[in-house]
């Protein structure tokens, strides 16, 4: 499955409802004569007003699945799960797995590498882990590998996990089994079963980054080994900081092309957190190379004959990582347009109001749909800093950049 994923120490998305259109923006290019718009349309949007969409997983373009999370009712440091299946026109809920019940704040990741190998983790300091698998007829728990901070599924008997330590775990269809690594990894992107990627931090200071240096690991069938990458350079403004490197995404659509994506953290003089600019590093099947910051424009999931692509990295709010402002989908031999929001939807009151008409679309992850130019983003709809007015309304959105009749 080829997706963005926004992990909490990673990448944040975010496209403002207000102020972002489809290309037609002030400093957007504008869309060819004769285009279409393209934008966000709602695929499902949950009612519950204190909820969110957290993992989707696109096996074809009629067979999905969602995990949508709620808090319990009087009791807001319990979720409730609910697990969502695509059948080609509706999202609707399904039976939870077996062992799947309320628990406390954790994350969660669904995964997918064919109609009859779907995954579904959980993890966190309060719940253990936990692993369930659809063959394809139904849901069985089955042994769980020791974190769940990102995984890879590449078939039924390969399947690879990570927490946030220097230890991966490896399902062979029965059993997991511990794997060492050379460097402590939070993300994992699978190409092929003897190609696996993973990326981390170093625990100290490196290259002059006191905080941690980017770390990318690579698997290839028999070995975990680290990956020579270009060094990075501290923008001049900041070089007197003490700074480090967020933990890096990953997207890696092929075996010769593989993305990298990180910003630089630290503190001022006044202990104050500063952003310095992101920046990426490309690997082409036979070397790393650092690329411009905008190197994100050139990466993304593929649609039709062009890309979406998360764009328009931002230093505000980005405590936890980074914040991607805008979403863009850029057509092969065209310019990068953003994607347009969809409609407001009704707030507490039941309609639409002036002040939810300042919602947020907020996506932890997007994704392909095999087969078809469509794109899911998975997040929420949110109104913030508006006292009783404020809402999370849990959202999936297709993105279609070449609809047909």
């Amino acid at each position: 499955m080829r997706r963005w994923r926004a992990a909490t120490s990673a990448l944040v998305m975010a496209l403002a409802v207000a102020g972002c259109g489809g290309g037609s923006g002030a400093g957007e290019p504008a869309a060819a004569p004769g285009a279409q718009p393209v934008a966000w349309t709602y695929s499902h949007l949950t009612k519950d007003l204190s909820s969110s969409v957290v993992n989707v997983a696109a096996v074809s373009a009629h067979d999905a699945w969602a995990v949508a999370l709620t808090p319990v009712a009087g009791n807001i440091d319990k979720q409730q799960v609910t697990l969502l299946r695509y059948d080609g026109s509706s999202w609707r809920p399904q039976t939870l797995p077996p062992g799947m019940a309320p628990a406390p704040i954790a994350e969660y990741r669904l995964e997918a590498s064919s109609p009859r190998d779907v995954w579904l983790f959980r993890g966190g300091p309060n719940t253990g882990t936990y692993a369930a698998h659809f063959d394809g007829t139904k849901w069985q728990q089955t042994p769980a590998p020791a974190g769940v901070g990102d995984v890879a599924v590449l078939g039924p008997a390969d399947v690879w996990a990570v927490g946030e330590g220097t230890t991966a775990s490896h399902w062979n269809g029965s059993r997991w089994t511990s794997v060492p690594l050379p460097a402590r990894v939070v993300q994992l992107a699978g190409v092929a079963e003897d190609d696996v990627w993973a990326s981390g931090l170093t625990t100290g200071e490196e290259d002059g980054l006191s905080y941690g240096a980017p770390v990318v690991l690579h698997w290839d069938g028999n070995t975990w080994k680290r990956e020579q990458l270009p060094a990075v350079e501290p923008p001049s403004a900041y070089k007197s900081n003490s700074m480090g490197a967020s933990p890096m995404a990953l997207y890696a659509p092929a075996t010769d092309d593989v993305w990298a994506i990180s910003r630089l953290v630290g503190d001022d003089d006044n202990g104050d957190a500063v952003y310095a600019a992101p920046f990426a590093f490309h690997w082409n099947g036979t070397r790393w190379s650092e690329t411009s910051p905008d190197a994100c424009r050139r990466c993304g999931i593929p649609a039709g004959d062009g890309v979406i692509t998360a764009d328009g990295m931002e230093g505000d709010n980005a405590g936890s990582g980074m914040l991607l402002s805008s979403i863009h989908h850029r057509a092969t031999h065209g310019k990068s347009r953003r994607i347009g929001p969809p409609p407001a939807a009704a707030g507490r009151s039941g309609k639409v109001t002036a002040v939810d008409r300042k919602q947020k679309l907020r996506l932890v992850e997007i994704t392909s749909v095999p087969g078809t130019d469509r794109v899911w983003g998975v997040g929420s709809l949110t109104v913030e800093a508006h006292g009783d007015a404020n809402f999370s309304r849990g959202v999936i959105v297709q993105c279609d950049p070449h609809p047909r009749d």
